[in-house]
């Protein structure tokens, strides 16, 4: 009994048959969906987080947008000399002209700037009772009283001052000014809550009350990077003179006189803070263009028409102009690599996914033959495949849109972007297009590969054009860069390359194997022959695979290199910056303290490095200004050894008992360009070294560095160390290090370790997103080039299969199965991992020609191309490991067959 299937069950059972093939291509397309919407989300968080990053790494000083005026605001002269009481009456007119600027500043600013801070400090004056030793200066600010808690006494009174004109008698003070310091400056000066102590002048006797001790309300808030002087005394002991005090106290916001009791100058510091965390890598540009406005000319907060001849206009800085321009190459950067590295896997992506759909294909090939040859046309086997297409392809894209759409809000905090979810959208279509475009060739006949050469001239052009597009495309990265990745052609231009070896391997790959075809004739190794037979008439192994093998072996060669580059690159760079393993800066360091550093245990060595001198350098005659730095050649060579530092290797500042040896920097040495007559002051010299990039002395352009031995003849005297880089002894731990050297310099000196410098580096996103980037690229590498061959493997499992089962029928042992097997993967397979080592070797050159990696190690010097053995060699096992355990898989999995079933096939197509 019979009864007719509806078309519903047959849609089932048609879409049901033969399923495995739709299933994988499924599941890579759900995989690849998710990927690509996720992506372009996680791209711009990476460009936030590295502008936000490089911002939040500066000093307030640094960030902020900050004007420094000679004088203090403008105030009609019966304010000022009046001893105003009242702070709105003083600040008000002031503020508002500042807040206007920031209103009219070119948006995005003023969401980002927040509203200004302003001090006025005036120059020390000597206290009278230690006019050596002691000096205090006064600071007024309208809003200090949020900075500070008064842990003693109470806020000061406005300034008392003896209205002009009016005489003073003998001895007796003309003002009297009240003001609160800090704990920390009170003890350094003695000066105990209600003692009065003078100043004193041409304008006379000025009291000066300490009525209050402050603590910080918040020790870490930018408002002190702004005036550190208020928070800690300015101690000044160099062992020539005298130790020197100076302090500074507040007044009352009201007393602008205040700051200049005698007449003194006044610098008046307004500075908008910048808001860090509202700037992201969209806005990044425009923030730095309105600032390049606002600081390019002068702001008018006053006229003439009336006043005391105060500040007029502002006149605005932003070095955060430079940091945001920074973090915008590092980004550009970031994008270039990302897309040059990931244009491989994408290429592999979409070679595989035809594989997958040529794999479903096959599979339908005989019912559709059967369907073509009961009066199916075209237009109806496509309809029937495009199911197929919507099935394995459609539908999973548009669960991985949603998947990745609620991924990516909670994984990145934003949610997915239009051109994601059309990349993704565009994935899930390409199955339905592929199966629809094979359909009309499923009632031919397969054709043999190993009779005639059919297709040679669509061969020869298809590898014709990829040889000009791969030209075209590294010459173009030669000479414009890889930019920010947006160019197509371009970030291709490792793709191209690819397929280039990939041309390269496919034409080269049949010569050994006909050498062994021809030994192998007269061996006994049925195996090996028809091995080799089959491999050179009927590959397993085509473009696709041996294109997924070649780009996963450069992607995983070339990540490896290039993070060997990079990690190279960033302690090279920390060990410049150093010069050594520690580097204590920021103040004078006397001889008695070297001598007590190198003594420390686990320092091996210690030398200073003098602060910069201004010296003319006489150039062929022409006398040029720069910066000269006094060293200790032998010991400074002793403690940096060969590697990066102050010296370049193998020079040597010795005197040689001619001209004096000198090193220059770079921005020198082009000034000199090669010419003769050198002269330090009046003293003869030569450029022994130059040294290009960071430098233990900070950042600066042109210096030269000479051996103390010559200081006194060439600069006239040797000036005192400003720096002191210390080598440690091996297995000394550098956080012990620098806190015993805590113990020897002053609290004030800063101190930074190589380590902690690489550790920096290593923790900012853009370097972090580089090192995730390249790793995923090596495994979605590995993974495409697994299944490419279990695909290839899975479509000649049939015919191998067939032929194995004639073979054990003929009486054939049962290993010649995994010859058979091993034959068909081999020799691609190991050509392919040759090219793509040799290949992978190759692009990082091409990165590196078209991509500016210093904005990854924080040199002004470009990294060069290192190779780490440890790191190449996870990298590239891991890869090997992926596809070599896929493959084994696939193998034992397609050597299962029925012999009745391929007995019983008469045809191979």
């Amino acid at each position: 009994m019979s009864g007719r299937m509806s078309r519903a069950a047959l849609l089932r059972h048609h879409l049901g048959f033969a399923s495995g093939g739709g299933v994988v291509v499924a599941v890579l397309v759900l995989v690849l969906t998710v990927l690509a919407t996720a992506a372009p989300v996680a791209l711009a968080r990476l460009g936030d987080a590295t502008v936000q990053y490089r911002l939040a790494g500066l000093s307030a000083v640094e960030r902020d947008v900050v004007a420094d005026e000679n004088g203090i605001p403008q105030l009609a002269p019966e304010v000022l000399f009046s001893s105003p009481t009242e702070v709105a009456d003083v600040w008000d007119g002031f503020a508002a002209e500042v807040e206007r600027i920031r209103a009219e500043a070119a948006a995005p600013l003023p969401d980002i700037l927040q509203s200004a801070r302003t001090v006025a400090v005036g120059s020390a004056s000597p206290l009278a009772d230690e006019p050596g030793t002691a000096e205090i200066a006064v600071a007024v600010d309208p809003a200090y009283e949020s900075e500070i808690e008064i842990v003693e006494g109470r806020l000061p009174d406005p300034a008392v001052f003896t209205a002009l004109g009016e005489e003073t008698a003998e001895g007796q003070a003309f003002g009297r000014i009240e003001i609160v310091l800090s704990a920390d400056t009170a003890d350094e000066l003695g000066w105990d809550v209600g003692v009065t102590r003078q100043i004193a002048g041409a304008g006379g006797v000025v009291d000066i009350v300490l009525v209050g001790l402050f603590a910080p309300a918040d020790a870490g808030s930018p408002y002190w990077q702004h005036v550190p002087s208020v928070l800690e005394p300015n101690i000044f002991d160099d062992g020539n003179r005298p130790r020197v005090v100076t302090g500074t106290g507040f007044a009352h916001p009201a007393s602008l006189r205040a700051t200049f009791p005698q007449q003194a100058a006044v610098t008046t510091t307004v500075w908008f803070p910048f808001e860090e965390t509202a700037v992201d890598a969209r806005d990044a540009e425009d923030v730095a263009a309105g600032l390049r406005l606002l600081t390019a000319v002068g702001h008018t907060v006053a006229d003439t028409s009336a006043g005391t001849g105060g500040i007029l206009s502002l006149r605005f800085t932003a070095d955060v102009i430079g940091a945001i321009e920074a973090a915008l190459a590092q980004e550009a950067a970031t994008a270039g690599v990302v897309a040059m590295i990931a244009s491989g896997p994408v290429g592999v992506a979409a070679a595989v996914l035809i594989l997958g759909c040529r794999l479903v294909f096959e599979r339908r090939r005989p019912a559709l033959r059967l369907l073509s040859a009961r009066g199916a046309d075209h237009r109806q086997l496509r309809v029937l495949l495009a199911l197929d297409g919507v099935a394995c392809g459609i539908l999973p894209a548009l669960v991985g849109v949603g998947i990745g759409a609620a991924l990516t809000p909670a994984t990145f905090g934003a949610p997915p972007e239009a051109t994601g979810a059309l990349l993704a959208l565009a994935v899930g279509l390409l199955p339905a297009a592929v199966l629809a475009a094979l359909a009309p060739s499923a009632a031919d006949r397969r054709p043999r590969a190993d009779l005639g050469g059919r297709g040679s001239r669509q061969r020869v052009i298809l590898e014709g054009a990829v040889l000009v597009l791969a030209g075209l495309s590294l010459t173009l990265l030669l000479v414009r860069g890889a930019g920010d990745g947006a160019d197509l052609l371009t970030a291709a231009t490792p793709l191209l390359l690819a397929l280039v070896a990939c041309v390269v391997t496919l034409r080269l790959y049949p010569i050994p194997l006909a050498a062994l075809l021809r030994r192998s004739r007269s061996g006994r190794d049925l195996g090996g022959y028809l091995g080799a037979v089959r491999a050179l008439r009927e590959p397993a192994i085509g473009l696709t695979p041996v294109l997924a093998l070649v780009v996963g072996v450069s992607v995983a060669v070339s990540s490896g290199i290039l993070l060997s580059t990079v990690q190279a690159g960033i302690d090279r760079s920390a060990r410049a910056q150093i010069g050594a393993d520690i580097r204590v800066a920021g103040g004078i360091i006397t001889r008695d303290q070297l001598a007590q550093l190198g003594a420390i245990d686990g320092v091996a060595g210690a030398t200073g490095i003098s602060g910069a001198d201004p010296v003319t350098l006489d150039i062929d005659g022409e006398r040029v200004g720069t910066s000269a730095f006094v060293v200790d050649a032998e010991d400074l060579r002793a403690v940096q050894g060969e590697g990066p530092g102050m010296l370049p290797p193998g020079v040597s500042l010795a005197p040689t008992g001619g001209p004096l040896p000198i090193v220059v920097s770079t921005a020198l040495a082009a000034e000199i360009d090669g010419r003769g007559g050198l002269r330090v002051g009046t003293v003869p010299a030569e450029v022994v070294g130059f040294l290009d990039g960071p430098a233990p002395i900070g950042a600066r352009a042109a210096w030269l560095a000479l051996d103390s031995s010559a200081a006194e003849e060439a600069l006239g005297r040797d000036p005192s160390d400003r720096t002191a880089v210390l080598r440690l002894a091996a297995g000394a731990d550098p956080a012990e290090i620098v806190d015993e050297v805590r113990t020897v310099v002053s609290p004030t000196l800063r101190i930074d370790t190589a380590r902690e410098i690489i550790d920096d580096v290593h923790a900012s996103p853009a370097v972090a997103g580089l090192r995730a980037a390249l790793l995923t690229a090596t495994a979605l590498a590995a993974l495409l080039g697994a299944v490419a061959v279990v695909m290839t493997l899975t479509l000649a499992a049939a015919p191998r299969t067939r032929l194995l089962v004639l073979l054990r029928t003929l009486g054939a042992s049962a290993r010649i199965g995994r010859s058979l097997a091993t034959w068909e993967v081999a020799p691609a397979a190991l050509a392919a991992l040759v090219a793509g080592t040799l290949f992978g070797a190759v692009v990082p050159l091409v990165v590196l020609a078209g991509v500016d990696l210093r904005s990854f190690t924080g040199s002004t010097a470009a990294p060069a191309y290192a190779v780490d053995p440890l790191i190449l060699g996870v990298t590239l096992g891991a890869f090997a490991a992926l596809v070599a355990s896929a493959t084994v898989i696939a193998l034992a999995v397609s050597r299962r067959a029925r012999a009745s079933r391929f007995l019983r096939t008469v045809e191979e197509g």
